[in-house]
């Protein structure tokens, strides 16, 4: 019986073999975030638990929301009392600079005034800003989802107090699947980006069109060879994370 040689000589990321002319691999997601908060605070609620489905832009939990939706109004307050103070230092700015034409005032009363409305409206500008900052943190107590996808990992308890830092959610985004692996040297030629290849998943017994959507363009010392991607997309959701796959390189891909 005549040897076959395998067509591409590979290390991967996890322990996986490849026999004749495949690999076999294991799907990850293409994008998988753990969130962290950014402030600190008491966990109110929370909206999604393990693989629930989230969209973007929904709001994920609530930390201690409404010390900082005071925080907010208190900031706002002081806009307000920093304002109404500079409009009534610019009117009176105004009279002085209508007098000093008449010689009704001096000029060092007019710099005083100049000096006093200067003064207010620098309190106004960090009064505003301190407003801003307020309104930020408090949407950081709400955070939200960066992208759709699957919720992996809740890892916070209602009543938990929470440090900068701490992590909330794994999300993950499984509409697109992938394979990662690293090539040797010697095989670095033998695939090209924007290569359709045949990727089989044997638990469910179908075959799916595959893409080469990167090939490190250089050699990483802390790793065992040029890193390589094939993605494949998901959008029913039939393919799971973790799942075996079995790459193809010599086949014609699926249309």
């Amino acid at each position: 019986m005549k040897n076959i040689t395998p067509l591409i000589t590979l290390l991967m990321i996890s322990p996986i073999t490849f026999a004749n002319d495949y690999i076999v691999g294991q799907l990850i997601p293409d994008k998988n975030v753990v969130i962290r908060s950014e402030v600190t605070g008491i966990i109110n609620s929370y909206n999604y638990d393990n693989g629930d489905n989230v969209k973007l832009n929904k709001e994920l939990l609530s930390l201690s929301e409404k010390d900082y939706a005071l925080n907010v109004k208190l900031a706002k307050y002081e806009v307000d009392v920093s304002q109404s103070e500079l409009e009534a230092q610019e009117k009176q700015l105004q009279r002085y600079q209508s007098l000093f034409k008449v010689k009704g005032v001096s000029t060092s009363d007019l710099d005083n005034q100049i000096r006093i409305t200067n003064v207010g409206r620098a309190q106004y500008n960090v009064t505003n800003t301190k407003y801003e900052i307020a309104k930020r943190t408090f949407e950081k107590s709400t955070p939200i989802a960066p992208f759709s996808g699957v919720i992996v990992t809740r890892s916070v308890e209602l009543g938990q107090f929470i440090s900068v830092g701490d992590p909330l959610y794994t999300i993950a985004d499984i509409s697109k699947l992938k394979v990662r692996f690293y090539l040797l040297e010697i095989d670095f030629n033998k695939i090209e980006k924007n290569e359709k290849v045949k990727v089989n998943i044997p638990s469910i017994g179908k075959d799916y069109t595959g893409k080469v959507t990167l090939i490190s363009p250089a050699f990483n010392e802390n790793e065992p060879g040029f890193l390589v991607e094939v993605t494949l997309d998901n959008l029913n959701e039939q393919l799971k994370p973790g799942m075996e796959s079995y790459v193809y390189f010599n086949e014609e891909v699926v249309q």
